[in-house]
C-alpha cells in the first residue's frame, strides 16, 4: 500500500512539474534573429595562398597568391617539426628509502606466565606493532619500556626478542606486580 501511494505521489509530482515548466521551455525556445554580415573583409582584400600540401589533393579552382605574399609567408612561417619516434620510453622512479616493512610474527608455544600473558595481550605475537601505542607481545608503552630499561635491548619493544621483553616485564612486575596488564591479569587469575 505504501509503495502504491509513493508511485502515485511521484507520478503527480512529475506531471505537475512538466505542466509548470512547459511554458518556460516554450518561451526559451523562441529563435533569436541574428544578423550575419556577408563577409568580414571585402573579397578583393582576401589574399589567396597556395600552400604545399605534401601530396594532399588540392581543391579545384584554387588560386595562387602573388610572389610578394608568398615570400612574406615563407619568411614568417614556422619550421615544421621533425618526425618523432612513437616508442614507449621507460623512466626510473625513485623509491622512498623507508618503505614500510611487513610485520613479522614471532610466537612461542611456551607455557610460562609471560607466554600466557602474551597470548592474551597480543595473540602471542612478540613482534606485533598495531600502531595503537603499545608494542610487542606484552604490549608495553614506549615510556614504560624505556623506564624499565628496555632501551638497552631495542628502541621499541616489538623490535626486541621474546627473552628481552620478558626481562623488562620481570623488572616491571617486581615494581608493580601484574597491575600493568589489568584485563589479562583478571582473565588469567594473576595476583
Amino acid at each position: 500500500m505504501k509503495t502504491l501511494r509513493r508511485v502515485l505521489l511521484l507520478s503527480a509530482v512529475s506531471i505537475g512539474g512538466v505542466v509548470l515548466l512547459a511554458p518556460l521551455a516554450s518561451a526559451s525556445a523562441t529563435p533569436d534573429v541574428v544578423q550575419i554580415a556577408d563577409s568580414l573583409l571585402p573579397v578583393a582584400e582576401v589574399p589567396q595562398i597556395a600552400a604545399d600540401r605534401g601530396g594532399l589533393s588540392e581543391r579545384a579552382g584554387s588560386t595562387v597568391a602573388s610572389p610578394e605574399v608568398l615570400e612574406e609567408l615563407r619568411e614568417s612561417a614556422m619550421p615544421t617539426p621533425g618526425a618523432v619516434p612513437m616508442e614507449a620510453t621507460l623512466h626510473p622512479v625513485a623509491v622512498p628509502a623507508a618503505l614500510p616493512t611487513p610485520q613479522r610474527v614471532v610466537t612461542y608455544a611456551g607455557n610460562s606466565v609471560w607466554d600466557d600473558l602474551a597470548r592474551c595481550e597480543s595473540g602471542g605475537n612478540w613482534a606485533i606493532n598495531t600502531g595503537n601505542g603499545y608494542y610487542g607481545g606484552l604490549q608495553f608503552s614506549l615510556g614504560t619500556w624505556q623506564q624499565y630499561g628496555g632501551a638497552e635491548f631495542a628502541a621499541y619493544p616489538h623490535q626486541a626478542t621474546r627473552e628481552e621483553q620478558i626481562i623488562v616485564a620481570e623488572r616491571l612486575r617486581a615494581a608493580r606486580g601484574y597491575a600493568p596488564w589489568p584485563a589479562c591479569r583478571a582473565k588469567l587469575g594473576l595476583p
